[in-house]
């Protein structure tokens, strides 16, 4: 059984991203790649966080726990640099976090840095968002961004997941699902197939794994599921696939 997946890159100003796979899970968000064979990977890269990129697609963005320090502009010119790479499939992680020290203002121009980027290099925009449900969602209203927004490591209840998908976001579930009595569990059920991904962002744990938990939580085969993310791919980051 083929378990390998490769990548054809194209110019910078007409890219279109193929993605031939066979026996593949997709994570979405790692922090930690394995680059292990039948796993599609999209390593999460912000600006200044001091390692270089292995994965073969990425996601850059501004993350609101690093920005304090940084040289905005710089910031911005290395992302406009990043954004533009076929290897770059999405903007982000970027959004607003209540939690960490970064302060507000700070935070709020970073993300519409980001959000900007996503809607100039017409790639999606991948959401960090710490107890800041309502004001992302109201800028959002506000901003009318044509790219979709796909909020990370959702572990919040049917009720915010419901307010976020009414806003046309996706989300995407991890190791939040093993949790007994998890609010990720019990949202995953009720989102629909179409709206949601996976990934394991920094848990010390399978993407395989968390298929295999996602998959018992809705009641249905793993290869179903496996369809149903990638169909999400290929229509969310309009790459074609070949499974």
């Amino acid at each position: 059984m083929c378990q390998e997946f490769y990548i054809l890159e194209s110019d910078q100003e007409n890219w279109s991203l193929q993605i031939h796979l066979c026996t593949v899970f997709i994570n979405l968000h790692t922090h930690h790649p394995t680059l292990s064979p039948g796993i599609l990977e999209v390593e999460s890269v912000y600006f200044g966080q001091g390692k270089t990129p292995v994965a073969p697609l990425r996601s850059v963005g501004l993350h609101p726990w690093y920005l304090e320090g940084i040289g905005l502009e710089v910031a911005k010119s290395w992302l406009n640099e990043q954004a533009a790479l076929p290897a770059t499939i999405a903007i982000g992680e970027s959004g607003l976090d209540k939690v960490c020290q970064t302060p507000w203002d700070l935070q709020v121009l970073a993300f519409q840095h980001c959000v900007e980027f996503s809607e100039s290099a017409g790639k999606p925009l991948i959401i960090h968002c710490v107890r800041a449900f309502s004001e992302i969602i109201a800028l959002k209203k506000d901003w009318k961004p044509r790219q979709t927004w796909i909020f990370h490591g959702f572990d919040k209840n049917i009720q915010t997941a419901a307010r976020v998908l009414r806003a046309g976001c996706c989300l995407s579930f991890g190791a939040a699902l093993f949790r007994e009595n998890s609010h990720a569990a019990e949202s995953l059920r009720a989102t629909p197939a179409d709206r949601f991904f996976l990934e394991t962002d920094d848990a010390g744990i399978s993407i395989k794994a968390i298929y295999e938990r996602a998959a018992f939580l809705r009641g249905v085969e793993l290869r179903e599921l496996e369809e149903m993310v990638k169909g999400n791919l290929e229509r969310v980051f309009e790459i074609g696939t070949d499974l």
